[in-house]
């Protein structure tokens, strides 16, 4: 591992295969890592929690729990959250839906066991780089405003991320940005109401920011073009719940079917949605939602 840093980079791997997990073990501590080994994802959880590891390895065959539902729990805790590199050892080739399952809890990749050791060692360099690189975007600046809504850095932050892990799993990603329509005087409390609507109804994969003092943007791994229109209508039918009318909302969107094989940059993903949005603001009515157009 040729990063430059103060210590060793910090590696989790919670498998009780001992083939797959004692290989891994061996082929990351020959590249210089500090490998602590959970033998279950209880175990894991309890490791990851005490020290933030920079990497995570799950075995998908974990004898104690679900290896989805320990991804979870794993991005709901403050000391590992989204932005450490996850991923989880399977035997056999994943199948479409193993992969928007995989996306959708916050694996990053799968990694196909009997490794390829050259392979193997190269992703785990690679994501330990990112993670620094992340790691130090967020001591630099702030991701997140005091309402919990990404910064339009952090988002940014998180659009790379995301689109990274669509990528991998070959699923679609989508961006949809928001603005409720204020009239005088109304204005905080339709932006108010939308950021409560935003905040009761996201899904754990989903990144939601602001990207203007009236605007948001929802970054939706594992939708597509259809996804981001249902996706944006079921967010007006929770704003017109919550305020007991049919306030106005206009939205934009932008999204690719495969990640793979239609690769896109995520600040492009992101001005796109938000090109989109401006558009939708200039039509209203029964175009109150547009795509982005090349």
């Amino acid at each position: 591992m040729s990063a430059t840093r103060t210590r060793p980079p910090q590696l989790l791997i919670a498998s009780h295969n001992q083939g797959a997990g004692s290989e891994l073990l061996q082929l990351a501590e020959r590249r210089g890592y500090a490998v602590r080994r959970a033998h279950s994802g209880a175990q894991a959880l309890e490791l990851a929690h005490a020290a933030p590891p920079d990497l995570v390895v799950l075995d998908e065959s974990l004898t104690d729990m679900d290896a989805f539902a320990a991804t979870r729990v794993l991005r709901d805790d403050d000391h590992v959250g989204p932005g450490t590199p996850l991923l989880l050892i399977s035997a056999q080739r994943p199948s479409s839906p193993q992969h928007h399952a995989a996306l959708r809890a916050g694996v990053w990749e799968f990694l196909r066991h009997p490794f390829n050791a050259e392979e193997v060692a190269a992703r785990l360099d690679t994501y330990v780089l990112l993670k620094l690189d992340s790691d130090r975007a967020r001591r630099e600046t702030s991701i997140a405003d005091a309402a919990g809504f990404y910064t339009v850095r952090g988002l940014a932050l998180r659009a790379q991320e995301l689109t990274l892990q669509a990528f991998h799993h070959a699923q679609p990603l989508a961006c949809v940005a928001l603005a409720p329509v204020t009239t005088a005087g109304q204005n905080a409390v339709a932006v108010d109401l939308l950021a409560d609507v935003l905040r009761g109804t996201a899904r754990r994969s989903d990144a939601i920011g602001r990207v203007g003092p009236e605007e948001f943007a929802v970054i939706a791994p594992g939708t597509d073009r259809a996804g981001a229109v249902l996706l944006a209508e079921r967010l007006a039918r929770g704003v017109k719940t919550l305020a007991g009318a049919t306030p106005g909302l206009r939205a934009g969107y932008d999204a690719v079917g495969n990640a793979r094989y239609t690769p896109i940059e995520p600040k492009n993903l992101l001005s796109r949605a938000t090109t989109a949005l401006r558009a939708a603001k200039g039509q209203g009515g029964p175009n109150w939602i547009q795509g982005f157009n090349s």
